[in-house]
């Protein structure tokens, strides 16, 4: 077996390593990290173990029956991990709630790769002396190409995610969706870099060219694995908020042409055209469109919102929303309409929007609301 350190140089296998152990130490700090949102933090840290463990195996000298040859092996199936563990730490940051069957679900591809690698490491013996390895290079054909479209898929839907999520951030948004969304964008560009990489190794083993120019492939792509995991390690830890959720709000305003007397004028206006038009009842109404209806520009309107109530947009808006739906349903509204009528009169585009917004502000869904306002109103009848 040669090493795989082989034809790399002491200083850059030096730096590999150290960068390796760098991306496992701050993978185990997201692990046990205790702020923030810690489901995206794991799924992070996956991601970053997955490329460290890449890392590692290329700089081990690795002999028969070591630990490092048994990791080469089933470093193969870790490139399934890296798809569900973007896809899920992209859902987790923007407010999916993540199922253990749907976790299943997705990673099990890569538990069933992982356990053919372990088949393929206890059965290595056996295979280097099969005589015909037309069946061999075929699986292996398959499997990469498994990998490829299993990856690619993960990429491309999470883009999906993303391009809705940002939409989402033009109706409303706060400092730290902001953030949410322009480091999911960092991180998707980097792995889609990683993904792109990967099909070009793949194809060039596949066709045979990668064996011609192995040494300069490999440093590539190990280099763009460090610079991966670097890239990673620095920004989420210039930028705390990615890991923490937390930012600090003071001075955000200080520059701000809004004065004290402005603000107050605006809140004005901004509750009388709520009382009175009810501009909150409209579907599809976002920031900028508020702000218009109150003559003012939309980072404006967003600073009294956090200053004045101490919410965003989103939150502010549905919680009108939910306040005029509870008023519609304690007048009986329900004696003769349905759940679904009061959603979508009361500005939700969908039921299940409604639903999820009322159980977050008033701590029952709706149904359970008008339940027990039927029990109260019988209470009161009885006595």
């Amino acid at each position: 077996m040669i090493p795989f350190s082989a034809g790399m140089s002491l200083d850059f296998q030096t730096a590999l390593m150290f960068i390796a152990v760098l991306g496992l130490v701050w993978a185990y700090f997201l692990f046990t990290h205790r702020r923030g949102n810690l489901s995206a933090n794991r799924f992070l840290a996956a991601l970053i173990s997955v490329l460290a463990i890449f890392l590692l195996r290329r700089t081990a000298d690795i002999e028969e029956d070591s630990i490092g040859l048994y990791l080469y092996f089933i470093s193969h199936g870790f490139i399934f991990l890296i798809g569900p563990s973007i896809y899920f730490h992209i859902t987790s940051l923007i407010g999916e709630k993540v199922g253990r069957y749907r976790l299943l679900g997705h990673f099990m591809a890569a538990i069933l790769a992982i356990a053919f690698m372990t088949v393929l490491f206890f059965l290595r013996d056996r295979i280097d002396k099969v005589q015909d390895h037309t069946a061999i290079k075929v699986s292996s054909i398959i499997f990469i190409s498994l990998q490829v479209i299993h990856l690619v898929g993960y990429l491309i839907y999470s883009g999906k995610l993303v391009s809705a999520y940002a939409k989402k951030c033009e109706s409303f948004y706060s400092t730290l969706s902001r953030i949410n969304l322009k480091w999911i964008r960092h991180l998707l560009l980097i792995t889609s870099i990683l993904g792109a990489a990967i099909l070009g190794m793949h194809l060039l083993i596949v066709t045979g060219g990668y064996y011609e120019i192995n040494n300069t492939v490999d440093f590539l792509f190990l280099l763009l694995v460090s610079i991966i995991i670097a890239s990673i390690v620095y920004k989420s830890w210039r930028q705390p908020e990615i890991v923490s959720g937390l930012y600090e709000e003071s001075g955000k305003y200080k520059n701000s042409p809004l004065s004290e007397a402005d603000s107050d004028m605006l809140k004005v206006k901004l509750e009388a055209l709520l009382e009175k038009e009810k501009a909150y009842l409209t579907q599809e109404l976002n920031l900028n469109q508020l702000a218009e209806l109150i003559g003012t520009q939309s980072y404006l309107l967003s600073q009294l919102l956090n200053e004045k109530y101490g919410e965003n947009f989103f939150n502010f808006i549905n919680g009108h929303r939910i306040n005029f739906a509870k008023q519609k349903i304690q007048d009986g509204y329900l004696s003769s309409r349905t759940l679904e009528a009061i959603a979508y009169e009361s500005g939700f585009n969908s039921k299940s929007t409604f639903n999820r917004a009322f159980k977050k502000k008033v701590g029952c869904s709706p149904k359970e609301f008008y339940q027990s306002v039927k029990e109260q109103v019988v209470q009161e009848n009885g006595h």
